[in-house]
């Protein structure tokens, strides 16, 4: 299906990611940038989780109608989408469909990134949070650094996956964010991670950035956790949240038995373990990590 539904639709109105769209006859082509910003700010200038079901249904006819245009003129239209995905002016709700029409016409590294882009400005609100996460993950998995859009997750401080086919297992906020990033190098996440708890305030996304600092296992991210835990700046639910991380890492005996070969390894297994998205996953990450932790060579 396409990438996105969006959350309080009781039906699927957008079609298909994966059909084969046939550019109608009397499409025409839009040949400058401008004529595209005005075809896309007249299709997309709604919020489909405020509008009736009516409005829903004649805007997906739209859309469908927008995604057979740009596909029936590719060559011409393509870089005019690209460079409106670009603009953070328009639409919110374009980004997401924008978004899922780039990916189905081209999965360059360059328009993996500029999806990327679109999904962290989308308005969370309009989609299944399920589908969102998927999205995210699965370009994680290409090697697209996803970190922007999978730290937009923390906007929403209800944001949750239900996994049905796991026994209605539930991912919060915490464990979406670890779905989406250890699929990736701890390297390219953590930076943007530090800089982020320096400037959020709220207090569930304050706990999943801790979490985050807990499961990259670094000295930075030890460090991090370390100065939330004994600074002032911070509520202190949050500072004593810091601290039973900290104590949890002693009691796993973190550094105890250090080997960086093994720690090494040990990374790679998470990495690739997290390709899946289920409950027995997050309890092999959850494994994984605690070896990492006492394989890990702490600083004298």
């Amino acid at each position: 299906m396409r990438s996105f539904v969006m959350r309080r639709w009781s039906v699927l109105v957008l079609g298909t990611l994966a059909a084969v769209f046939e550019p109608h006859g009397s499409a025409q082509s839009l040949t400058t940038q401008s004529a595209m910003h005005d075809r896309i700010t007249a299709i997309y200038n709604f919020s489909p989780s405020k509008v009736t079901r009516e409005i829903r249904e004649s805007k997906s006819a739209e859309m469908d109608s927008f995604w057979d245009e740009v596909k029936g003129h590719r060559d011409a239209e393509l870089p005019l989408l690209r460079k409106e995905l670009e603009d953070p002016d328009n639409p919110r709700f374009f980004f997401a469909d924008g978004c899922a029409l780039l990916l189905s016409l081209s999965q360059s590294p360059a328009d993996q990134n500029l999806a990327i882009l679109a999904l962290s400005r989308v308005d969370l609100a309009d989609f299944q949070s399920r589908q969102y996460l998927e999205e995210v993950h699965a370009l994680a998995m290409k090697g697209a650094n996803v970190t922007p859009a999978a730290l937009h997750i923390l906007d929403d401080p209800k944001f949750e996956v239900f996994l049905p086919e796991h026994g209605a297992y539930r991912l919060d906020q915490t464990a979406c964010l670890l779905v989406a990033l250890l699929p990736l190098s701890t390297s390219v996440w953590l930076p943007a991670v530090v800089e982020r708890i320096q400037v959020e305030h709220d207090e569930t996304a304050m706990k999943s950035l801790l979490l985050l600092l807990f499961y990259a296992q670094t000295d930075d991210a030890d460090r991090e956790i370390k100065a939330i835990a004994t600074g002032d700046g911070s509520p202190p639910a949050i500072r004593d949240f810091a601290s039973s991380i900290l104590k949890h890492e002693r009691e796993l005996g973190t550094g105890k038995q250090p080997s960086r070969q093994l720690e090494t390894k040990l990374r790679r297994d998470r990495q690739e373990r997290m390709a899946a998205v289920s409950d027995e996953a997050i309890d092999d990450m959850n494994q994984l990590t605690e070896r990492i932790a006492r394989a890990r060579t702490l600083p004298q």
